[in-house]
């Protein structure tokens, strides 16, 4: 009964908000498209930016040299063109005449010296391990070169030169990610973090958005270079639970609902499916369970190994998440890499090498206890209850459930405060090294596993040396490692579900986890009826 009049004041709280915050009165005549959020933006910097949710909003806000075109294939972004040497070490960028939300111009100074920003060595940034491609990268953000040394520079305001540690074939699509977002020069040298109205050089800029309010509004920049292809006059974010989305997207008050900046409720998935309502596609991501690989009854690959083993992923697909994610028995998705590197619900060779570590660490007779990490969000809880559920069954361990709010969640993760967390990684571009980099060094801001293994960076390193067929076997070799030592444990590879008004058109989504608003536009037909 509580929990019906919690969600029913938070509907009610959301019908005001709706009725009196955005122009309803105008919705016929304003191309506003409102998409629910389940979370808020935790900042605007794509220097610090680390999750899912914020991609959405990056990609509107600011655009790299490259950009990726609604097909997923990579196009010219902010580069007007660009030239590259015979050995693919150096490349050269002409920069389109742009400019800021602010009207000043947009310049090569302010790509070269947004990277740096990120590569001091006190400035916190989670991706900077990204720019390390970048001759002098790794070395300056150890603090063993001056950043200035660092080999991109701005010949001109329209010219930036950039030489890579060794050719990477992947580079073009990596200068379309948020990590080679440019800022601007009042936004680099802001010391608090930011938060409000940064300054922006993409199709949008954000005019309004607080915590407070709950909502967050995107205008067409006017200065934005190809402002004439813009259709739509804006986007609105809006915080809102999941069921409260639910029912105002039937009502018809929002435009989207769900993947990727929400979940829909499960227990509505089925009805949606059968009214045809429900709209999927799959996603280059992935759920794992992160180990803290330093804990003292985690050291052990064994130990980790007996933890995977013991879960049976198929139940947790099919009979907690409705929907079609695939059940996992590797890392990578099988359509960039295809091996299987252990059976599901091995209960019994889970008990075999659980007994095993036991006996080695004297600990047999005593109860096991391990904390259970997880962001505060209604699938992580239903994930987390489940593995509770089954490590109590298969093994006698005993799981305290740890539940987190966002920022809290990402700090225990950054400070190896956790013992086993709940995470996903959804690809930055669509390649193997996507999601096998973010293991490659233990101070990588996204590895927070405390694992880092030589061989495997010496294969991660000479697969940019090698044609395609080589470099896979290579990258195949790499995830064996990873597998073999379990510094993660994987669950299930991702798939997005959706709801989307009819008449809403052009929005690109991205199996790697944004929209694209660039070529939205509504189509002249009736909005999507109310239920009776």
């Amino acid at each position: 009964m509580i929990k019906k009049w919690k969600n029913w004041i938070g509907f009610t709280a959301a019908c005001l908000l709706f009725s009196c915050s955005s122009d309803t009165s105008t919705s016929q005549t304003k191309k506003m498209i409102t998409i629910s959020t389940e979370s808020e933006p935790q900042s605007f910097d794509p220097r610090q930016v680390r999750g899912l949710s914020e991609k959405t909003a990056l990609n509107a806000l600011y655009e790299g040299l490259m950009c990726l075109n609604d097909q997923g294939q990579v196009a010219l972004g902010m580069a007007e063109s660009y030239a590259t040497s015979e050995d693919g070490l150096r490349y050269l960028f002409k920069i389109r005449k742009s400019q800021w939300s602010d009207g000043q111009p947009v310049t090569a100074h302010d790509f070269a010296e947004s990277w740096k920003s990120q590569l001091q060595p006190d400035f916190p940034a989670p991706n900077s391990y990204q720019l390390f491609i970048i001759k002098g990268a790794q070395e300056a953000k150890e603090g063993k070169l001056a950043v200035s040394q660092v080999a991109v520079q701005a010949l001109d305001d329209h010219t930036l030169a950039i030489e890579l540690c060794r050719p990477v074939p992947y580079f073009l699509e990596l200068l379309a990610t948020h990590f080679f977002f440019p800022l601007s020069l009042a936004d680099r040298e802001e010391k608090k973090e930011m938060a409000q109205k940064p300054i922006t050089n993409g199709p949008f800029t954000l005019t309004t958005g607080t915590s407070f309010s709950n909502e967050w509004n995107f205008s067409p920049n006017p200065y934005y270079w190809n402002r004439p292809a813009i259709k739509v006059d804006g986007i609105k974010l809006v915080k809102l639970d999941n069921m409260t989305a639910l029912k105002l997207f039937q009502q018809g008050e929002l435009d989207w609902a769900g993947s990727p900046l929400s979940t829909l409720p499960n227990d509505a998935l089925s009805d949606l499916r059968k009214k045809e309502m429900l709209q999927t596609q799959a996603a280059s991501g992935v759920y794992f369970l992160r180990v803290n690989t330093a804990h003292p009854f985690l050291d052990h690959p064994k130990m980790r190994r007996a933890l995977a083993l013991a879960l049976n992923r198929a139940d947790l697909v099919n009979a907690l998440l409705q929907e079609k994610e695939m059940v996992m028995h590797r890392y990578v998705p099988n359509q960039l890499l295809s091996k299987d590197f252990y059976q599901d619900n091995e209960g019994k060779a889970a008990q075999e090498l659980f007994k095993e570590v036991l006996q080695q660490s004297n600990l047999n007779g005593q109860t096991i206890k391990i904390g259970l990490c997880y962001a505060n969000n209604p699938r992580s809880h239903q994930i987390a209850q489940v593995i509770e559920q089954q490590w109590k069954e298969k093994l006698g361990v005993e799981v305290e459930l740890q539940s987190c709010e966002g920022k809290a969640y990402y700090d225990r993760l950054k400070n190896q405060a956790f013992e086993v967390s709940i995470g996903s990684w959804f690809a930055d571009i669509d390649d193997p090294i996507s999601f096998l980099e973010v293991f490659k060094w233990k101070n990588n801001g996204t590895n927070n596993t405390q694992w880092e293994n030589a061989s495997y960076i010496d294969l991660l390193e000479r697969s940019s040396l090698e044609p395609k067929q080589t470099r896979s076997l290579l990258l195949l070799q790499a995830e064996e490692i990873l597998m073999d030592e379990m510094p993660l444990i994987p669950l299930f590879q991702a798939s997005y579900s959706y709801l989307k008004k009819p008449n809403l058109q052009g929005i690109f989504f991205s199996k790697l986890g944004y929209l694209d608003f660039k070529q939205a536009d509504y189509q002249e037909e009736p909005p999507l009826a109310k239920p009776s």
